[in-house]
């Protein structure tokens, strides 16, 4: 999630001289009671901000509120605003706040993450809530108000939303005007009447004449900006009126009025100072190089010049948009060469990493923009900020991209998650091509190893191995040796060389362990496929066991795939429980970092084969519907035309065991036509599988053993067991032909191997009722006892799992509705340690204070609790933990 500046979620503290409008007031605080959306809509200097700042002194205690002054927000920056001023009110988030610009990104997903806000405020444990975004017309990006009108949609009826913008915000007003739902104050209503006129210019003087007073609000048409800066120069006037004040005129008056009536040094400050949107006397004199910042900033409030205070820990104003805006137009008349070197000051310590590189921007310091960009970008990666980072990529123009290798660098590392492999691919080629330009070798071999790792789903699979096996060659950093192992890894998969991942990993691991760095191992996150692949399984506990020492309690992806990798670690070994239990912390971590593609595609996969093992359809048939739908409609082509083929026999796996032979026959034919030269080595055997099913499912025995024999192999040369799956379907198709001895010669290699410790995953995914077939058969002392005892085993555990699946909750499978049955046993220590301090009534900070956690990690257990408690709400949730001590 991208740091924001805090000023820009804080409401404006009442200024010295703020003129008191009760019937204003007491109209817009009706509103909020009556409406859903309030609309102040006027053009600048009309009070708007003055109005809402008077309003929100008047709201009651039971009134929680969310402030944003918009700026040029992105959607990805203005969720990022909502979800930080919403955090004082413990928001029971059920997707990580720092996640939903990713979850925005994805195909309709603007509607999930308005979805997602709406069911956190509906939840939110709150008398009546207000959400004001000011100055909207500052926002450019349409997808903010497409946004705002799903959020407004859904819009639980205890909260309201009030925008100020000097133009009408693109929103279905009428809509809201029919129903009643929209309060609308415009220039009619927001202009200032005689007595509030006269109220304002006896501040700053004697009270004028009732005629005076009547002429000055004519001839202004009631512009409070315009009457604001007749009461400070009155005194100067002698008391005359200043006649007709309009809008083209105030530069030219402030100008002669103001700045010339101010002493030389508060001049310049504010000059200076203009480019910042708050000022605080840290900033200011940072930007300004002048040591008396803070009594210059004092002044300013002294003086009541066009500046709002805010909440901060030192003084900090915000001035009106007018004011700045004519201060910034006199520094660039005045002093053009300076306004560069003031924004790259500006930027230099602003922890909000868009308005560093906005600083940057405008003073045309793309190099310097650039290399902020290349330090501070990949660390928005992990916790899903891809949007944010490409968005600030799209500022740059083409010069830079020619200058600066590190932004095609970026652009290629945020293509990896959504499995943009074509555009991730061009993007790291010309990253290395700048890199070798600049005599980076170091970065030019990341950058290849990153591209070779791409091309592999581009139909250029041999070129990446050649490219590897050069990479490998070469003397490499840690950093770049991971990198270099973890594609060499992937493109021997791809090759079908299974024998070669062990050593690979290995060789990425090794250099994984002695970097330590989080980083390096995040970019290695997805591993969980070569579960089952010749000598991977303890290289795969490493990777675990090292990664689980990096990571914290906070969702990353890293965090997520090593419980992708537990999940398929344990049901290798036949403990299903086990494996679902992981499988349901991987779902959490993934919906909480707003379902990235990559992600969900290891989520899709394992639900479809494990939750088909437990006998789940519904849950099953979800995911492998679910994954289907993505790679055939919005996953781009080179994901699709790589993988759609393991995508379709996962799903014919699944339909297998289900015994759905109208889904299985369907799957099967779609997966006979997607070839291509994209697909990897394993295509024509999972064909050939798919096939063998379908051939298996209608009793064509004897051509199922055809097709099987070849895919019953020692090593597996794909995802998910099918060697072992094959062997045993094999085995079953010769029992049924009444081929008994070949059936035992078939599995009995196997067998053995299993009870010296080998993986027996493969065998739960053939089916209860073949398992079970298997060890009711006569087998006349051709397999040994153990073995056939064996096969009872893996017959009764996948038969226990079946009745688990219909009797235990097992957390929230994805894209379906949440259990609502409690799943209480499954809260962790760590989880109900938070409820304890629900209990109390602690808020999420004190939590956070109390256990030693951050208010992120401490989001993300409640998060938890209520999802495994199947509660809404915290108040539920200190409901149900009642309940259970009654009870005990």
């Amino acid at each position: 999630m991208p740091v924001i500046a805090l000023a820009k979620i804080q409401a404006p503290r009442p200024r010295a001289g703020l003129i008191e409008r009760p019937a204003l007031e007491q109209a817009l605080l009706q509103a909020l009671g009556r409406h859903r959306l309030t609309l102040l809509v006027a053009p600048a200097g009309y009070g708007k901000t003055a109005a809402l700042t008077r309003l929100v002194q008047a709201l009651g205690p039971q009134w929680a509120l969310a402030w944003i002054s918009a700026d040029d927000d992105q959607v990805q920056r203005f969720l990022a605003c909502l979800t930080t001023a919403l955090d004082p009110y413990d928001l029971p988030w059920r997707v990580a706040p720092e996640a939903l610009a990713t979850l925005a990104a994805t195909d309709d997903g603007l509607r999930s993450a308005a979805a997602e806000i709406a069911n956190a405020l509906a939840s939110a444990e709150i008398e009546q809530g207000l959400i004001v975004l000011d100055d909207a017309h500052r926002i450019t990006d349409p997808q903010v108000f497409d946004l705002l009108q799903m959020v407004l949609d859904r819009l639980p009826a205890h909260w309201s939303l009030v925008i100020a913008s000097r133009i009408e915000p693109p929103l279905s007003l009428a809509r809201w005007r029919g129903l009643g739902e929209l309060a609308e104050f415009r220039l009619n209503e927001l202009r200032f009447t005689e007595p509030e006129a006269r109220a304002l210019l006896a501040l700053e003087g004697p009270t004028p004449e009732p005629a005076q007073v009547s002429a000055l609000v004519e001839r202004t048409d009631g512009w409070a900006a315009g009457l604001r800066l007749v009461a400070t120069a009155r005194p100067r006037q002698g008391g005359n009126s200043l006649g007709a004040l309009t809008q083209r005129h105030l530069f030219d008056y402030l100008a002669s009025e103001v700045l010339e009536d101010m002493p030389r040094e508060l001049r310049s400050f504010l000059l200076r100072s203009s480019i910042l949107p708050e000022l605080s006397a840290t900033r200011c004199a940072h930007v300004c190089q002048l040591p008396r910042s803070a009594e210059l900033l004092e002044e300013v409030e002294r003086r009541g010049l066009f500046a709002a205070p805010l909440e901060a820990p030192e003084l900090t104003l915000r001035l009106h948009d007018l004011f700045r805006e004519f201060l910034e137009h006199c520094l660039l008349r005045e002093h053009p060469d300076e306004v560069p070197r003031l924004l790259r000051r500006a930027a230099d310590d602003e922890p909000d990493l868009s308005r560093a590189i906005g600083y940057l921007a405008r003073a045309g310091d793309w190099d310097e923009a650039a290399h902020v960009l290349a330090m501070r970008g990949p660390a928005l990666l992990p916790m899903g900020g891809g949007p944010v980072l490409e968005r600030l990529l799209a500022l740059f123009p083409q010069a830079a991209w020619e200058r600066h290798a590190d932004l095609y660098f970026l652009r290629g590392l945020c293509s990896f998650p959504r499995l943009d492999f074509d555009r991730m691919a061009d993007a790291m080629q010309q990253a290395a091509t700048g890199f070798r330009r600049e005599d980076r070798t170091e970065a030019t071999a990341m950058a290849l190893a990153l591209a070779y790792l791409a091309m592999s789903c581009t139909a250029r699979l041999d070129d990446a191995a050649r490219g590897l096996e050069a990479l490998r060659a070469q003397p490499l950093s840690g950093e770049v040796r991971t990198a270099v192992g973890f594609s060499s890894a992937w493109v021997a998969y791809a090759q079908g060389r299974t024998e070669l991942l062990a050593p690979l990993v290995a060789e990425m691991l090794s250099a994984l362990e002695r970097s330590g760095d989080p980083q390096h191992w995040e970019r290695c996150f997805f591993l969980c496929l070569f579960a089952g692949m010749p000598g991977m399984r303890p290289l795969l506990e490493r990777f675990a066991q090292g990664a689980s020492r990096l990571i914290s309690e906070q969702p990353t992806q890293l965090r997520a795939g090593v419980a992708h990798i537990r999940c398929w670690l344990a049901f290798s070994d036949g403990r299903i429980a086990e494996a679902v239990q992981w499988l349901a912390q991987a779902d959490a971590d993934v919906h909480w970092l707003g379902q990235p593609r990559i992600l969900m595609t290891e989520s899709w996969m394992t639900h479809t084969l494990i939750d088909a093992v437990r006998g789940d359809a519904d849950a099953s048939r979800c995911a492998a519907e679910a994954n289907k739908c993505d790679i055939e409609q919005h996953s781009p082509l080179s994901n699709r035309l790589t993988h759609e083929y393991e995508e379709l026999f996962t799903y014919a796996r699944s339909c297998w065991m289900l015994g759905d032979g109208v889904r299985l026959r369907a799957v099967v034919t779609q997966l006979a036509h997607t070839g291509n030269p994209h697909e990897w080595a394993a295509a024509p055997d999972q064909r050939r599988f798919g096939r063998a099913l379908v051939a298996l499912f209608e009793d064509r025995l004897s051509e199922a053993r055809e097709l099987l024999q070849p895919l019953a192999c020692e090593h597996d040369r794909y995802c998910f067991f099918p060697a072992a799956q094959a062997r045993v379907l094999l085995a079953y198709a010769e029992l049924r032909l009444g081929l008994e001895a070949e059936a035992a010669a078939t599995i009995q290699p196997w067998l053995a191997q299993v009870l010296k410790g080998a993986e027996r995953g493969g065998a739960l995914l053939a089916g209860q009722h073949v398992l079970q077939r298997l060890a009711g058969a006569q087998w006349k002392g051709r397999l040994p006892v153990a073995q056939v005892a064996l096969l009872q085993e893996l017959a009764d555990q996948v038969r226990v799992a079946s009745h688990c699946a219909s009797a235990e909750p097992d957390g929230t499978p994805l894209d379906r509705t949440p259990n609502t049955a409690p799943a209480a046993g499954l809260l962790t220590d760590r989880e109900r340690e938070v409820l304890e301090h629900l209990v109390r009534g602690d808020s999420n900070k004190l939590i956070a204070r109390a256990l030693d956690l951050s208010p992120h990690t401490v989001k993300r257990h409640v998060a938890n609790i209520l999802g495994k408690l199947g509660v809404d709400t915290r108040g539920q949730a200190v409901h149900w933990h009642s309940q259970q001590h009654r009870r005990s």
